[in-house]
């Protein structure tokens, strides 16, 4: 249905005060027109009256003896004439023939019939009226001439009062409608007040009821709507807000999780890859020393061959030398095994720091590499708590490690500190140093920086391993930092 684009944009209460208006002042220009043709017809019947009275008059005389002569007529003309609202008179005999005439006549024809007022010609409204005697007879004919100026007159004076009761009827008609649409739209107004309302989410305001009519009930029942939309919506924010809080706890836990799982994910990923290595690894160096060993082992025992004793003692050496890395690589997957299952345990002992140290020095030799090693010391070295054994082990895997970075004709340097609560041990190379994005993973089982050093040197990736949970077995801690002005220092404490 298409809208009207001005009645669109007006408000509920003037559409229905624009409506009656129109209605009723359509009803009241309806009366006032007919009124007016009312008018128009009393004023013609009241001159066909008066036309009427003056031929019953003649009528009347002339039954009482008078004869319808000149005399009579010329009396009867000048009262007649005396009217100011009669312009002329005509008389006429019964065969119409003009027997007389007074007044301003100035036509030339004579119509005998009453003219109809809404079509007059001229400025005269002329009434034709026959006269009877007593027997029904004929006796003649009269014609009156009304001017129409104060036909005129009249019918403007009822004008101007026809427009005036209309303007006064419209005004008051408006101004009535509107005070009446406006009390009873009031609670309509209330009614659309309390729907913004509701819509703004404020459901304390009330429609006050004054009647108890359909409106007032609307009221009622709209005010009941709204506390139980009141209690509904309070109810459901609260839920909404649990149901939030928990979404977002939930959420952030979710998050957390996916964190975790991602970085184990990672890790398993990585863990993966260097056992993939490590099985290659172990699997090259185990078959290294045992081939060496083998080959070595036939030579010494194939009696054909005349073996020099200088060669015979530098295969016995080789032996010797393939026989211990194969142990180490042994005891290090065992190591790893038993630190896995919680089962490595430590045989604490007072110790001389100083002698594990010289021990160490002396098994890694260093002097092979061209290498020297210092110890310096805060204080004099001091027995302590420790796993003799295992604090061994982590010396030499840190040893190890330094004279396989460090260059030739440089030093390492062994730095003991001591304090009332801990023993601090520092291992300085001079080597390349380590990422600082590597200091971390360094630590991690089967990790290994890939380097040309790590490339040429195979290890298993567990040495720093198995030195931190040794390390932490005995309460300490262990890291790496950068050594100046180049390499790394390992450092790491142990519990007075």
């Amino acid at each position: 249905m298409n809208k009207i684009p001005i009645l669109a944009k007006l408000s509920f209460k003037l559409k229905i005060i624009l409506a009656v208006s129109i209605i009723t002042i359509s009803i009241v220009t309806i009366i006032l027109q007919v009124r007016s043709k009312q008018i128009d017809n009393i004023l013609r019947d009241r001159m066909n009256f008066r036309t009427s009275v003056i031929a019953d008059i003649i009528a009347f005389s002339i039954n009482k003896g008078c004869s319808l002569d000149k005399t009579v007529i010329s009396g009867y003309s000048e009262q007649i004439l005396i009217e100011p609202e009669i312009a002329y008179v005509l008389f006429f005999d019964r065969n119409n023939k003009l027997i007389s005439r007074a007044g301003n006549y100035n036509n030339d024809t004579v119509s005998f019939k009453t003219e109809n007022i809404f079509k007059v010609k001229d400025d005269i409204y002329t009434v034709y009226k026959e006269i009877y005697g007593e027997n029904d007879n004929k006796l003649g004919a009269i014609i009156v001439g009304f001017p129409m100026e104060s036909l005129s007159i009249a019918l403007h004076k009822h004008l101007i009062t026809g427009i005036t009761l209309w303007l006064a009827a419209v005004i008051l008609i408006v101004v009535f409608i509107y005070y009446i649409i406006t009390l009873f739209l009031k609670p309509l107004k209330s009614l659309y007040d309390a729907v913004l309302s509701a819509e703004q989410k404020d459901f304390d305001y009330k429609i006050p009821v004054v009647y108890e009519d359909e409106i007032g009930i609307i009221s009622k029942q709209f005010n009941s709507m709204s506390d139980k939309l009141k209690d509904f919506y309070n109810g459901l924010e609260e839920q909404i807000s649990k149901a939030t809080g928990e979404l977002v706890l939930s959420n952030k836990t979710l998050t957390e999780k996916s964190s975790e799982l991602e970085m184990l994910n990672n890790k398993l990923i990585e863990m993966d890859k260097r056992k993939t290595e490590f099985v290659s690894i172990v699997s090259h160096d185990l078959k290294t020393p045992l081939t060496s060993i083998m080959g070595f082992t036939d030579t010494l025992l194939n009696k054909k061959l005349k073996l020099k004793e200088e060669d015979r003692e530098e295969y016995l050496k080789i032996i010797s030398l393939e026989s211990r890395r194969l142990s180490r690589l042994i005891s290090d997957f065992l190591d790893l095994s038993k630190i896995e299952e919680g089962v490595l345990k430590l045989n604490i002992e007072n110790i001389d720091l100083k002698e594990i140290i010289d021990k160490v020095i002396v098994i890694t030799n260093p002097e092979s590499e061209n290498v020297t090693i210092s110890v310096t010391n805060n204080n004099d070295l001091v027995k302590i708590s420790a796993d003799s054994d295992r604090l061994s082990q982590v010396f030499h895997n840190l040893l190890s490690n330094a004279l396989k970075y460090t260059p030739k004709y440089s030093e390492i340097l062994i730095t003991v500190e001591s304090n009332s609560t801990e023993n601090r041990i520092s291992i300085a190379d001079q080597g390349p140093g380590i990422h600082d994005s590597e200091k971390l993973k360094i630590f991690d089982k089967f990790y290994r920086i890939d380097d040309d050093i790590s490339r040429k040197e195979r290890g298993t990736g567990l040495g720093l391993v198995i030195a931190k949970s040794i390390i932490e077995l005995h309460g300490g801690k262990i890291w790496v930092e950068d050594n100046k002005p180049r390499g790394s220092r390992f450092i790491f404490t142990i519990p007075v």
